[in-house]
């Protein structure tokens, strides 16, 4: 059972340490963290009353510390406040971590010429090495260069330049681990204190190790449990790509297999550049990334609260003759009288602004 120890939030060997600029805050009953891929974690502070919001200004720092021994530290935040909404009874603090800086970011110019023929990896993590974000480990590399008909170039904030390298930074795998073709992506997030994260999303490597495995019947599930969506909004198994130079030159990639299963699911590109090849080779990316309809699973289970974004988890489930490995694509964990996480693994769901422009 949680209780509230002054600024402490304690459950067994459970420990959340709350602070705003330096100071420890009072009365916390409950703190809950939400985060997406490729986005910013978002975190609320319940406070018993109205005591302690004095301390809270709009752009204060908070620092959370918190997990179950010295080796999980997920629960670590740093971010600044966005919203507070003061009560007699109960206060929320609203705040978010760094990410927050590259979204507001003053506008940069970047340039072509600086740009061309290099890692989109590294182009991305200079970007995010912009005020309080910690990026010395993004060491790894893509391989995968920039290219004029990408179009980076411009004036536009941090967020906006590392969105358009994201946009681009999917890797096609043809090896051992893969024996099919198969295009994986990369993604990023901060999933403890300041340290900014890029991994690449491969479910399908055998080297992968998942957290955890859950079927139906797992103790710790809890409400609904595991539950299962199959969905085609995203399904792209017809894809053609246009020059929006020469209207004349496109490229069109269908997979048969999958226009036999699911009928055809056709989707028009335009993009700038004369090369057929190059218009050929995006059409067969969208495809083959595409071509499946999305499973997710939404899972509500007690004292997860160690699993993040980017993590993997294993499925039995009797819809399926094998276990399945799916990402951690989104997460949110509440912890008041007791520990509750949603997990959901999979594809990320559209947004209704995405899920609209995919109709038109």
């Amino acid at each position: 059972m949680v209780v509230v120890l002054r600024d402490k939030l304690v459950s067994d060997s459970l420990d959340i340490v709350c602070m705003v600029d330096g100071v420890p805050l009072e009365t916390v009953i409950g703190v809950s963290y939400e985060q997406t891929v490729n986005s910013a974690r978002i975190v609320r502070i319940r406070l018993g009353g109205i005591d302690s919001i004095h301390l809270i200004r709009i752009g204060g720092k908070v620092v959370l510390k918190g997990g179950r021994n010295e080796s999980v530290k997920n629960l670590n935040f740093k971010g600044i406040i966005l919203q507070t909404v003061p009560s007699y009874t109960e206060s929320e603090i609203v705040a978010v971590d760094y990410i927050t800086f590259l979204q507001t970011s003053e506008v940069v110019e970047y340039k072509q010429q600086d740009l061309i023929g290099e890692d989109l990896y590294y182009l991305a993590a200079v970007a995010c090495n912009y005020k309080d974000i910690d990026t010395t480990n993004l060491i790894e590399g893509s391989g995968i260069k920039a290219t004029a008909d990408i179009n980076l170039a411009g004036l536009q904030t941090r967020r906006q330049f590392i969105e358009k390298c994201f946009r681009h930074l999917v890797e096609i795998k043809v090896d051992t681990s893969h024996p099919e073709p198969i295009a994986v992506r990369w993604r990023y997030g901060i999933r403890r204190d300041n340290i900014m994260d890029f991994w690449l999303e491969d479910p399908t490597n055998f080297k992968v190790e998942p957290i955890v495995t859950l079927s139906e019947h797992s103790d710790n599930l809890i409400g609904p449990g595991l539950v299962s969506k199959i969905d085609s909004t995203q399904l792209v198994n017809s894809a053609t790509f246009q020059s929006s130079n020469n209207l004349d030159l496109y490229a069109t990639i269908t997979d048969n297999d999958s226009v036999a299963k699911y009928g055809v699911h056709g989707k028009l590109h335009r993009f700038n550049t004369d090369r057929y090849d190059r218009l050929e080779e995006l059409a067969y990316e969208t495809v083959l990334m595409n071509k499946e309809p999305t499973l997710t699973y939404r899972i509500v289970m007690s004292n997860g609260e160690h699993i993040s974004i980017g993590d993997y988890i294993r499925i039995r489930h009797l819809s399926f003759d094998k276990d399945i490995i799916l990402p951690v694509v989104e997460v949110t964990h509440q912890l008041t009288e007791t520990i509750e996480s949603i997990i959901v693994v999979g594809t990320p769901e559209l947004s209704t602004g995405e899920y609209i422009a995919s109709l038109l």
